[in-house]
């Protein structure tokens, strides 16, 4: 059996992550690291969106960056300056090809193309049983996402989902602006949930059309393409286009708190983690968040169990607004028209990064419709707390 200081268990965002900051440390860069994962990560399967205001690791392979934001609804519609902030994106091929370029030039880092079986711990090893065989290490860092057996463990909290479906279509007349990202736009029917559609332009007759469900059920296969062909037509315009490729993904939002680590010698990492926002599904800056957390653990030979866990208050606005997407979806389009209506953009995505203070925070949630607030306010408090 071959031992390694660390095995990643999983070679998405999170582990990726993880793997190159390692790389990038210098106490930490000469560990033996294998990286396993069922695919080799040569496709473009996903794409990143991100704000933000600082530098990223990965400013040198963004695909676009956009500085003005749209928001359409009805009866609003609002072309927002972004300024400190910018909204990035990230394509997967570009990702993966970059991160897996970089770590090839370490003899101590390995890759594992295999199917992962089984988790497990002994003592002060973890083991990773898998298709190709068994492997151990000091941790083992795991992004592996098992949604039924969260289901099983979340059946107590809200558990929704976040599923799209995108196609990028190259057109045969100008139809996007380059230079502006659209965050929401509504122009979709909402039959009594929430759903919208998020453009990423790539050029002005290229780009990223994707529909975006914030609910518990997901749709039929064929319900996804209907709804963009259908706003592809009536709401753009276009009648003459080729998708050129397309792209499918589901991200958790519940407040279910996931476990941070199994047995002290498995950390979870990534959605399985918890690091995927409850309220919105951003994941990748919180990935980088809590992994830099986690390389510093163990730069200082700290133990790596670090829990990707928002702070309590915005736990509590995150449970609430679930709970009204989940049980009154049909208010979702005049909630989040309310939040950008009556707010700046920046104050917006700082209390989305839970990083604005009290104040920013009292301004935020008062800005939104008060009586449906209170409303699931009252209903989350008697459920959970038998108030």
């Amino acid at each position: 059996m071959k031992a390694f200081d660390y095995i990643i268990a999983g070679g998405g965002a999170a582990g990726l992550s993880l793997a190159w900051n390692l790389s990038r440390s210098e106490i930490l860069r000469n560990k033996t690291v294998l990286i396993i994962d069922r695919d080799d990560k040569k496709r473009n399967d996903r794409t990143w969106g991100f704000w933000t205001k600082d530098f990223v690791d990965f400013d040198d392979i963004l695909f676009r960056q956009f500085h003005r934001l749209e928001f359409v609804a009805q009866g609003f519609h609002r072309i927002f300056e972004m300024k400190p902030y910018s909204y990035k994106v990230i394509r997967g091929i570009d990702f993966y090809g970059h991160v897996i370029s970089h770590l090839g030039k370490f003899s101590n880092i390995s890759f594992l193309k295999a199917d992962i079986e089984l988790l497990d711990v002994q003592g002060d090893r973890a083991f990773v049983i898998t298709s190709a065989g068994t492997y151990s290490a000091g941790y083992v860092f795991s992004s592996l996402f098992h949604e039924p057996e969260i289901l099983i463990k979340a059946r107590e909290s809200i558990y929704l989902r976040q599923h799209f479906k995108g196609w990028i279509i190259k057109a045969n007349q100008e139809v996007f602006n380059p230079e502006v990202i659209t965050m929401f736009d509504f122009r979709t029917p909402q039959l009594g949930q929430m759903r919208f559609m998020y453009l990423v332009p790539h050029a002005s007759r290229l780009g990223l059309v994707e529909f975006t469900l914030f609910t518990e059920n997901l749709l039929q296969p064929d319900e996804y393409d209907a709804g963009i062909r259908d706003y592809i037509q009536n709401v753009l315009k276009i009648s003459d286009y080729q998708v050129e490729e397309t792209e499918f993904g589901i991200i958790p939002m519940t407040n279910f708190i996931f476990p941070s680590h199994f047995k002290e010698r498995v950390v979870y990492i990534g959605s399985a983690g918890g690091s995927s926002k409850p309220s919105s599904g951003y994941t990748f800056t919180r990935i980088q968040k809590h992994i830099h957390k986690i390389i510093q653990a163990l730069e200082k030979g700290k133990n790596p169990v670090i829990p990707a866990v928002s702070p309590p208050r915005y736990l509590f606005y995150d449970s609430v607004l679930l709970h009204i997407l989940k049980h009154q979806g049909q208010y979702a389009e005049h909630i989040f028209t309310q939040l950008f209506k009556n707010n700046a953009l920046p104050s917006i995505f700082q209390f989305l990064d839970e990083e604005g203070g009290l104040l920013n925070d009292l301004k935020i949630t008062t800005s939104l419709p008060k009586g449906i607030f209170l409303r699931a306010t009252a209903e989350h408090l008697k459920k959970n707390f038998n108030l």
